[in-house]
């Protein structure tokens, strides 16, 4: 059992009745992870500031050579042996250490850290060596050039060979001290800083080692360490029950059963005692920085003053569960009595409050929830509101009914005092969401304008949002997606108030970082290829005649895009919205290959309108059936007609056969997979019971088919014609028959291959087919070009404004 600071010989502890699963003996602690994950990047960040910042890491390095040179040999070289005698001794005595004491898998641990760091550091030396100097640059050349192939002595102690880049045996050195921290040595722990600082500031005064050649071998060492630290797990230091009880004993209490109880957060006990039951929260370190990753993500997305509040460190989290609880208490909530908080050896604390018997609102039936019961909550809510105390946590698990009727509130420790008006308004909203999952929306309504008024009640109309809501409400909701609408719906008809526009709660929008990504990627991406074109040879031969002419094509394609996609639509849609979707692909599609952005764009569009999921589904699978069905066929047409031939584009490269093998073979994995196979087998089965009956009734009519066939032949035609105008504005001729096959043939390769709108192999695709009908590979590549900035580049800003408008008016 874990050391927890209790001397357990002087206190009798045989009558302790003790009720708990099994703690598991290593753990995993979710603040090691945050430490590798901000190790890791922070390596990744020396190497690219490395290349971006080569002359001022090269000039560094330089400045400390020089430095080396001016000062006494003497105290440099004894520096130097300390260390060097340090750094070989330390391994091996720390090893014998852990032996004496027992701690074999530590052993294993700590050789198997140490083993990896230096291999990482020496393979990464030895990439960045051969690495092409233009792509790494000098940042990691050693100052005298001569000691990259060189013999040295002062990387590597005891070890002659050519000096690394990335230091091996500093590396070695952080990678064992990091796995051992939880031993607490800290001779060995300060002998090491000395090591490693003494051996990389000696190398740095020699010229041998470079300053981001050092950082990086540190951060090898720490992510190697905490690796290894993460995947063995480390003893676990969390008190059970029986721990527990005896502190409580050593601090008077007559403790003569423990009884673990299940909580959302940390560990809850409830302690028998001869004088009455007691609540016991245990607090450790074996949960510090839990949940951080999603209280990051929740802070960037969401306002302050909304979110629970996450304390980070033991002593945060028992300080704010302790004030917490006090200022319920002070506000005249009724919530459990907090009688001590006590330690509990170094790496834990509890807080003993008075226990209350009953049972959470999620395990109590609905009908047995009384209006009185309510009243009673919605009176508790009032008071912490009164007194500008926000709890933050009004959960089903955090409200408690005690067997005589009356409601507690539990676990403030996410709340806040003085706190602004938002958070009390998302607060009373958190209530009635809980409440409603209970009871239903109509009684959780009325009982809170009965004890509240309406006009409190209507406060929380703006913030009823699912964003506003703590995570475990909102997982309650996926049974219940409808609740929060009814909610609204409710309120509103009971105050006979107008519903108030919602507040923002969200700093940043999914969609909107989106669409800064996508505006981002453009300019990157135009920048660069127009970089690479002959765009003044454009624009001094180009005829602007045709150019218009493109432009309009590009118009039409939209229009026959549309009529593709309503032809399989049998329901209503206006047809200026649909165009509009069109041409907010021309934006979309920026973040995601053309198939995919255009079946999602789709799919939104017909599900704004009030079409269902399958059915949706049916129509745009149907279009992209049909785009399909009519664009093959009219290959081979017009290549039997023209006698030309399209393999000349058809062969993918091994990065496209590696990824469509990547995907076939992770869709198998998935399908093994028995919740994801069922769920697959479910959407089929909906699709053939509601989907496909409804496209056989598309295709059964004449005016449907005719639209959607017409409207692909439309789209095809307006892009052939729109490359045709491309090459007439740069001075040359093609036929148009056998040009519509290379066209053609270049838009399925695109829409097959995974790169934002086929980026590269369109390009490539179609090049290679103008210069096969017999056009000059210059005018080619210039045609293509312009097609391209007319086809691709020029619908970005109208797609962009388009597909933002369509958002605010929830179109899209």
């Amino acid at each position: 059992m874990a050391d927890t600071g209790v001397d357990e010989t002087r206190v009798p502890v045989r009558e302790i009745t003790v009720e708990e699963p099994p703690l598991p003996r290593r753990t995993r602690r979710p603040m090691d992870v945050l430490r590798l994950v901000i190790t890791a990047l922070g390596a990744v960040a020396i190497v690219g500031l490395a290349i971006v910042g080569e002359r001022t890491a090269t000039g560094l390095g330089e400045d400390l050579a020089e430095l080396g040179e001016r000062l006494p040999p003497g105290p440099v070289e004894l520096l130097d042996l300390t260390a060097s005698l340090v750094s070989v001794v330390l391994p091996p005595l720390v090893v014998v250490v852990l032996m004496v004491r027992g701690r074999l898998r530590a052993t294993a641990e700590l050789l198997i850290a140490g083993a990896i760091a230096a291999v990482i550091a020496a393979a990464v030396s030895t990439l960045l060596r051969d690495a092409d100097p233009g792509l790494i640059g000098g940042a990691f050349q050693p100052v005298d050039k001569q000691a990259a192939t060189e013999t040295v002595e002062p990387v590597a102690p005891g070890v002659n060979g050519p000096a690394q880049l990335v230091p091996a045996y500093p590396a070695l050195l952080v990678a064992v001290v990091t796995v051992t921290a939880w031993l607490n040595l800290r001779r060995v722990r300060h002998a090491t800083i000395f090591a490693v600082t003494a051996s990389i500031a000696v190398g740095l005064l020699e010229g041998v080692t470079t300053v981001p050649g050092a950082l990086l071998s540190l951060g090898i060492g720490r992510t190697v360490g905490l690796g290894v630290r993460l995947a063995s797990g480390r003893p676990s230091t969390a008190p059970d029950g029986r721990a527990v009880g005896v502190l409580l004993r050593t601090e008077g209490y007559d403790v003569h059963a423990v009884r673990a109880q299940r909580v959302d957060q940390h560990r809850r006990y409830v302690v028998e005692t001869s004088t009455g039951p007691l609540g016991v929260l245990v607090l450790d370190r074996e949960n510090e920085g839990a949940g951080l990753l999603a209280a990051l993500i929740a802070q960037a997305r969401t306002r302050e003053e909304v979110l629970p509040h996450e304390e980070l460190s033991l002593r945060g989290a028992l300080d704010r569960a302790a004030l917490l609880s006090l200022a319920l208490s002070g506000a005249g909530a009724r919530t459990p009595r907090l009688r001590q908080a006590l330690n509990i050896g170094d790496d834990a604390a509890v807080l003993v409050f008075d226990h209350i018997p009953g049972r959470p609102l999620a395990d109590v039936r609905p009908g047995e929830v009384t209006d009185a019961v309510l009243a009673d909550l919605w009176q508790q809510v009032q008071h912490l509101h009164q007194s500008q105390v926000a709890h933050r946590r009004l959960s089903a698990r955090t409200i408690l009914v005690g067997d005589d009727g009356k409601v507690w509130l539990l676990n403030p420790s996410g709340g806040e005092i003085a706190a602004p008006d938002l958070a009390l308004r998302v607060d009373l909203a958190q209530a009635l969401v809980t409440v409603g999952l209970v009871v239903g929306p109509d009684r959780a309504v009325s009982t809170a304008i009965t004890a509240l008024g309406p006009e409190q009640v209507a406060s929380a109309l703006p913030v009823l949002q699912p964003i506003a809501l703590a995570r475990t409400t909102r997982r309650a909701l996926r049974r219940n997606h409808a609740l929060v609408r009814q909610l609204r719906d409710r309120i509103v008809a009971r105050t006979k108030l107008e519903e108030p526009v919602p507040i923002r709660i969200e700093r940043v929008r999914p969609l909107s970082l989106l669409t800064g990504l996508g505006a981002v990627l453009a300019v990157y991406l135009v920048g660069t290829q127009l970089a690479e074109a002959p765009v003044g040879t454009l624009l001094s031969q180009v005829q602007w005649g045709w150019v218009a002419l493109a432009l309009v094509s590009m118009a039409v394609n939209f229009v026959g895009a549309a009529y593709a996609l309503l032809g399989f639509v049998p329901e209503h849609v206006p047809f200026w919205r649909t165009y509009g979707a069109q041409v907010c692909l021309g934006f979309v599609r920026l973040a995601a290959p053309a198939a995919v952005g255009t079946a999602a764009i789709n799919l939104r569009l017909l599900s704004r309108a009030g079409i269902g999921g399958p059915p949706a589904a049916a129509s745009v699978a149907a279009n992209q059936a049909g785009n399909v069905a009519v664009s093959i066929p009219l290959i081979i047409v017009l290549g039997i007609v023209t006698g030309s031939s399209a393999t000349f584009s058809l062969d993918p490269s091994p990065t496209t056969l590696a990824i469509l093998a990547g995907a076939i073979v992770l869709a198998g994995v998935l399908l093994l997979m028995p919740p994801i196979r069922i769920r697959a087998r479910a959407v089929w089965d909906d699709f053939t019971r509601r989907g496909l009956p409804r496209l056989l009734d598309v295709l059964g009519n004449p005016r449907k088919l005719t639209e959607a066939v017409g409207g692909t032949l439309l789209q095809a035609a307006a892009l052939v014609f729109c490359f045709y105008a491309c090459i007439r504005a740069l001075g040359s001729d093609v036929n148009i028959a056998a040009l519509a096959v290379v066209q053609l043939v270049g838009n399925t390769v695109g829409s097959a291959v995974p790169t934002p709108g086929g980026l590269g192999a369109v390009e490539a695709a179609l090049t290679a087919g103008v210069t096969a009908l017999g056009v000059g590979s210059g005018v080619g590549v210039s045609a293509v070009l312009l097609f391209r900035i007319v086809t691709f580049w020029l619908p970005i800003l109208p797609g962009w404004i388009l597909w933002t408008q369509m958002q605010k008016r929830g179109l899209l």
